[in-house]
């Protein structure tokens, strides 16, 4: 009798365990869970056809407060104008070249040190600030000390349609995925382009994307590329849930030099910025949201609140739960 107990318990454990596998498996993979995989995932792309360029990007993370401010052009530097969070430290721009940048965080990696390259630095500054094309920052970007470690990938664009993602590579160089010449698109997520182990659990392959592969790959000619389409894109990949959202979104049109800005995964309302015009005025750090109407402001308001709300309410029940596993003896 014991043993046929035995058994019975071990059958049950094993289909638990076997739902729960599906289900994460699940979790992963589907497109319908649109919730935030890792803080600071975040959806990048950038596409040619013709004289269309354009460069796609969804900002995911969970700090509500999102600005954008700009850089001055001087006599030897390139102005440019940035978007980002309350630290005030650059998560993507263009510069006035239309020249074009944004990261993908990462799990750290060592990286081989090479001081024979000269100081270390903050090297995509030194690119937007002194590279018109993706060439002159992959020339750049060879001759930079990258330190020890990397934990982010970026993905750089300009205004010809060429672009690059830069990453760490699997031998510790620094490493470059080219987008095709001419016509077509390079994505990136959270898995590192040239080494997809150096991913986040559940990274690669991500839904983001395929997605946004996916519907790429759907335009064959010049006129089915435009600011909408790219706008379609960043809908179909934004996130939304208690971990993080999709904070602000922006499309650059890199051979016109404008920028076109939604605010919290809301794509019924554009900001539309003229990247000259920004430089000229060279604006402190401003809220993003400043831009939108209020009922576009108070609805991304509630939203967040409402996980706030329920990510409490959800630590809350963990920490009880464990406080009465101590208790259990």
């Amino acid at each position: 009798m014991k043993q046929k107990m035995v058994i019975i318990l071990l059958i049950f454990l094993f289909l638990f365990l076997f739902q729960l596998s599906a289900q994460e498996k699940n979790d992963k993979t589907s497109p319908a869970n649109k919730s935030c995989p890792i803080p600071g995932s975040c959806t990048i792309f950038a596409v040619s056809f013709g004289n269309t360029v354009l460069y796609g990007n969804n900002e995911d993370y969970r700090i509500p407060k999102t600005y954008y401010w700009a850089e001055p052009s001087r006599e030897k530097t390139y102005g440019a104008v940035f978007l980002g969070f309350d630290n005030f430290i650059p998560q993507g721009g263009v510069n006035e070249k239309g020249l074009a940048f944004d990261y993908n965080a990462l799990p750290e990696v060592p990286m081989n040190l090479h001081p024979e390259r000269g100081g270390q630095g903050h090297i995509i500054r030194k690119i937007y600030q002194n590279c018109v094309t993706v060439e002159e920052a992959i020339k750049l970007a060879k001759n930079h000390n990258w330190g020890s470690s990397l934990r982010w990938q970026v993905l750089l664009a300009d205004a010809t349609g060429d672009a690059v993602v830069l990453s760490a590579g699997p031998d510790g160089e620094i490493a470059f995925t080219r987008k095709p010449k001419g016509d077509g698109y390079l994505v990136s997520t959270n898995f590192n382009r040239a080494n997809p182990k150096n991913t986040y659990r559940g990274g690669y392959p991500c839904w983001r994307y395929d997605k946004a592969s996916a519907m790429l790959e759907k335009m064959i000619k010049e006129k089915d590329l435009s600011v909408d389409a790219c706008k379609s894109i960043l809908d179909a990949c934004h996130v939304e849930g208690a971990v993080g959202n999709t904070l602000y979104s922006n499309v650059f049109d890199l051979k016109n030099g404008v920028i076109y800005l939604y605010y919290w995964h809301q794509f019924g309302e554009v900001a539309v910025l003229k990247v000259a015009d920004v430089i000229a005025e060279n604006p402190s750090p401003t809220l993003i949201k400043t831009f939108f109407l209020p009922e576009t402001v108070k609805r991304a308001e509630d939203e967040f609140l409402g996980y706030k709300k329920k990510l409490a309410l959800r630590n809350r029940r963990a920490a009880s739960s464990k406080s009465s596993d101590s208790n259990t003896y």
